[in-house]
């Protein structure tokens, strides 16, 4: 059952309710366009902006409610006794209102007919018995701006008054900057028109407020009846879940750091709720899902916060910057490359290495530089996300069990099978997958020159030397007469190298020496790469010259990434020949 009651907004400041953002709320977020649109809205229902009559009555969506521990309500009406009621829905708007409210009390100065009086009931609640009376603000919000609500805009007098903050917060900033456009706009009308505003808002305004029993039909009705606010996202739910159920003493601490954490992540923090549920192996439920199920198995709210939540979000704030400041250069360096594939399945992995770093830095380094190897080689192998993810899990369940990993260890192992894929796939690595075979290359460069090119790979574009579809009358035919050899040949790792698009459309056809002249140019914002470096002091460009650079980078990744692709080419001692097909257990995995 849901107690519900249609009241107008001095039914809703007054009398019974006392109104408290819980903890696990996000902070006030309407700006100036929400809260404007709000006021015109108002002032056209009033027959304010319009010089119309004004409406009998105005909608102003649903209100959810949460009763206080303890208390349980059958029936709302104004002879309740006065108890606490949590805002589950309904917080944009009610803390907008009693700004708007607000401002029209302090702007009042026709003594005769004041409003200041009547706001005064609706902002501040009278308690206890005539003989011991206290008083509370109506609505306590939970956060940092709580205090500049009540000192800046609730405080009679108040909010037509400057308000000058060393270093306001997001929240703060907008919640005065509403205060602000209000007085604004308010301080241009006549006292007769902010009166009838007043008392439109007051007596014509109405909600329907719906009281649920627990946190959990709350947020039920939130998901059902949101209206103004925005869209609830899965981070929303989530918070709601852990804060609420997490001890009062904990309670601030923790909605300070997860706002903490969500100001770090920015647009990282939902999709960090997804890998967490993945490093505990529920990747198959829902994201909401999976993580209620990793609380559970953590034992409850708590210990999920400080056990899994904070070292985890520390963590995936590396992964996502980098370690910028913070990890030692040659971790900067790992987690650069894998930013830059494309998917982040291997992000979870990640996660897990870097979440006690300190305590380990050689093996944290070690086990970034074998995610970044899985990655790259299953890349290689053209493998599908799920068998991507798939590969990660094992490597994942070893590390949570706390197993000794090394170079040995079978989750690290790339079968033989899976060598000769890749050495299938890297025949035309470009056409197969164009963006990771740039990225391939820029990392190659990067191993022949000894040095990380810190560039953005956006700014540039693979290059055929050879071209790809040189004209007829073109020398590059004459050079490559036999059309089957020349297909072979352009797709090649040895014939592709990284310019910018301009210098791209420039090439194209052009002869080998106008080619180099291009290649050799570079710029101040797109330098010339290691990658195109290496063909800089050939004189020609041939069969032998393609081959040999071929072979020369297929040798680096073998060396870098600890496989033998070398080895699967058609020739080589003890190896099969390449596959004209990739099996379709090309990603058997290890136990």
């Amino acid at each position: 059952m849901y107690p519900t009651a249609s009241l107008s907004i001095s039914d809703l400041f007054s009398g019974p309710y006392l109104l408290n953002i819980p903890l696990f709320q996000r902070p006030y977020s309407w700006g100036r366009e929400q809260a404007e649109q709000l006021l015109d809205d108002l002032m056209e229902a009033a027959g304010i902006s319009c010089g119309g009559e004004a409406d009998q009555t105005y909608f102003l969506g649903a209100v959810v409610l949460m009763d206080a521990p303890g208390a349980e309500t059958t029936r709302l009406t104004a002879k309740m006794t006065p108890r606490e009621f949590g805002v589950i829905d309904g917080q944009q708007r009610l803390v907008t209102l009693m700004t708007l409210l607000a401002v029209l009390r302090d702007l009042e100065t026709d003594a005769k007919k004041p409003v200041g009086k009547r706001v005064s009931a609706m902002l501040v609640a009278q308690l206890g018995t005539r003989f011991f009376r206290t008083e509370r603000f109506r609505m306590h919000l939970s956060t940092r701006e709580r205090a500049v609500f009540e000192d800046h805009v609730l405080l009679p007098g108040s909010s037509i008054q400057p308000t000058y903050l060393a270093a306001p917060s997001l929240p703060e900033a907008t919640l005065l900057d509403v205060r602000d456009r209000f007085t604004a706009v308010l301080s241009e009308m006549t006292n007769s028109a902010r009166r009838a505003l007043a008392d439109f808002i007051a007596d014509c305004c109405y909600v329907v407020v719906i009281v649920g029993s627990d946190i959990d039909r709350s947020h039920q009705m939130f998901v059902v009846l949101n209206e103004r606010g925005k869209k609830l996202q899965r981070n929303d739910i989530l918070k709601s879940d852990i804060l609420s159920r997490m001890s009062t003493g904990n309670g601030k601490w923790a909605v300070g750091m997860w706002d903490e954490m969500a100001l770090a992540l920015g647009e990282g923090f939902e999709p960090f709720f997804g890998h967490v549920r993945t490093i505990f192996g529920h990747g198959r439920l829902q994201i909401v899902s999976g993580v209620r199920q990793v609380i559970r198995d953590c034992g409850g709210s708590e210990a999920f916060f400080k056990d899994v939540f904070l070292p985890l979000a520390k963590a995936y704030v590396l992964v996502r910057s980098n370690g910028e400041n913070v990890l030692p250069p040659d971790m900067q360096r790992t987690l650069t490359y894998l930013n830059r594939l494309p998917e982040g399945d291997w992000a979870p992995a990640a996660m897990m290495a870097l979440k006690d770093w300190t305590r380990d830095p050689d093996r944290t380094a070690f086990l970034l530089r074998e995610i970044e190897r899985l990655a790259m080689l299953t890349r290689l192998l053209c493998a599908g996300s799920g068998k991507r993810v798939r590969r990660f899990a094992d490597l994942i369940k070893a590390m949570r069990g706390g197993e000794l990993i090394n170079e040995t260890h079978p989750v690290l192992q790339i079968s033989r099978e899976e060598v000769r894929g890749m050495a299938f796939h890297l025949k035309d690595f470009h056409k197969r997958n164009p963006k990771v075979c740039k990225l391939l290359l820029l990392r190659l460069g990067d191993e022949l020159a000894g040095d990380m090119d810190a560039v953005d790979p956006d700014l540039y574009t693979t290059e055929h030397v050879l071209p790809q579809r040189p004209s007829a009358t073109s020398p590059w035919r004459q050079l490559f007469a036999s059309s089957e050899e020349r297909a072979q040949l352009v797709e090649s790792l040895g014939n592709l190298v990284l310019i910018t698009q301009q210098e791209n459309d420039r090439a194209r056809n052009a002869s080998w020496d106008e080619k180099k002249a291009i290649y050799a140019k570079g710029s101040s914002k797109a330098p010339v790469l290691a990658i195109t470096r290496d063909v800089l002091d050939e004189q020609q460009w041939r069969k032998a010259q393609i081959d040999a650079r071929e072979l020369r980078l297929v040798s680096t990744i073998d060396r870098i990434w600890r496989v033998d692709i070398l080895g699967q080419r058609p020739g080589a001692r003890n190896t099969a020949a390449s596959p004209v097909e990739v099996p379709d257990d090309a990603l058997r995995r290890h136990a």
